[in-house]
């Protein structure tokens, strides 16, 4: 029997429209939405779990099937969430163009019944007025956030830890008219360097990010990669190459360096690449970055992956160091509950590759607000106005494409 209506597969719309469909499919029968572009990649991938994905008790990355990861900062606060790949899709975006508004098409690579590809193309919009009210009725205020950095710096000189990250919410009004599908598009075009990911599901909400920090990366049989990825300050020189660190951003990125290498010691693995540390930019903002690469071609360790992540997380990036006495000093200070910021995310067993990334540069839309993360490394030498000016800059990655500002 012929179509009745024009497959989406060959309906040119813009990015931001097919975007937009997808999410309110999801939306409309209860499924799970991820929609992710990888770094230094032009195509969109768009993976549904039409049974609204599933919580997960235990990280066992080798038990997973293909598809994508939401992992919370605390487990035993919110869940950790598995988006089964019932359906895939790409959208080829040239992210060198200057114009967000071309029009492509969807190609099918997991393809859904003609009856869900019909629901999809009738779906258009997305109704933030059905998102659960934002649990964040007031910002971090900059004299609670000094003050936290200052009780951070109190502790760290009493040798209580060396390092500890607090973070901050920063929440932001909407009147429910937000271009999610646009801002999406605008972020992969301004952050080629970024894992620029959008998730719905009625498990987690909706959450919008563009990370700069790959967590893992794993090509079965092949290799394992990490990275320590700290140190922050605003692109004002014209070459990276004549960026100039502080002492305070060197020992940051030193310590996380040194995190990483101790969980390769509580395994007993020696042989491994470690490549910098190197000045990196990830939009307005550049950063210290060292990679570490496992061969595991050679390497009889099939559960590195698993292994690894439950040793990394929460790094010292995110969390601290002793990891132990900075989480209890975190738990006890912030007044916010992180949720799935500074967690990790990313697609699992896609043709083989896993690639996990801190949920780093996000934020959850609710109905009629917007609310952002971010943290800042606090050592000896911090200076508290200067981390609270380093967490606004963080937050204004994404608050500036998603309001246009």
């Amino acid at each position: 029997m012929e179509r009745e209506i024009l497959s989406i597969k060959q309906k040119r719309l813009t990015a931001a429209a097919h975007l937009h469909k997808f999410l309110a499919f999801a939306q409309q029968l209860n499924a799970a939405v991820a929609i992710y572009r990888l770094p230094n990649e032009s195509k969109i991938q768009i993976l549904c779990d039409l049974s609204g994905a599933k919580n997960i008790n235990d990280l066992n990355l080798e038990d997973l099937s293909s598809g994508f990861l939401m992992h919370p900062f605390q487990i035993n606060i919110d869940k950790i969430v598995h988006f089964n790949a019932d359906i895939l899709a790409q959208i080829d975006l040239e992210i060198s163009t200057t114009s967000t508004d071309k029009l492509v098409s969807v190609e099918w690579r997991k393809s859904p019944t003609e009856e869900i590809e019909e629901k999809i193309d009738k779906a258009s919009r997305f109704d933030f007025t059905l998102l659960s009210r934002d649990q964040f009725t007031l910002s971090t205020s900059s004299s609670d956030y000094i003050k936290m950095v200052e009780q951070s710096i109190e502790h760290i000189k009493r040798e209580k830890f060396y390092k500890v990250v607090p973070s901050k919410v920063k929440s932001i009004d909407h009147k429910n008219d937000i271009n999610i599908g646009q801002a999406f598009v605008e972020a992969c075009r301004k952050y080629p360097n970024a894992f620029v990911n959008l998730t719905f599901s009625a498990k987690t909400g909706l959450w919008f990010g563009a990370s700069p920090e790959t967590l893992i990366e794993e090509q079965k049989g092949e290799y394992f990669k990490t990275m320590a990825l700290a140190g922050t300050q605003s692109k004002s020189v014209k070459s990276i190459a004549d960026t100039t660190w502080t002492q305070k951003e060197i020992e940051e990125q030193a310590f996380v360096s040194r995190y990483i290498i101790n969980c390769f010691k509580k395994i007993r693995l020696r042989e491994f690449d470690e490549i910098g540390p190197k000045t990196i930019q990830a939009g307005n903002l550049l950063h210290l970055k060292t990679t570490f690469k496992v061969n595991t071609s050679t390497t009889n360790f099939p559960e590195l992956g698993s292994v690894m992540l439950k040793l990394l997380h929460p790094t010292s990036a995110v969390c601290g160091m002793p990891k132990e006495a900075a989480l209890d000093f975190l738990t006890k200070q912030e007044k916010h509950n992180r949720s799935y910021f500074s967690g990790f995310l990313g697609p699992v067993h896609s043709e083989g590759l896993s690639h996990l990334f801190v949920n780093l540069r996000c934020c959850q839309i609710s109905n009629h607000s917007v609310t952002f993360y971010a943290g800042a490394g606090i050592t000896e030498d911090s200076k508290p106005e200067k981390e609270w000016e380093e967490t606004e800059m963080k937050c204004q990655v994404l608050s500036d494409i998603i309001f246009g500002n």
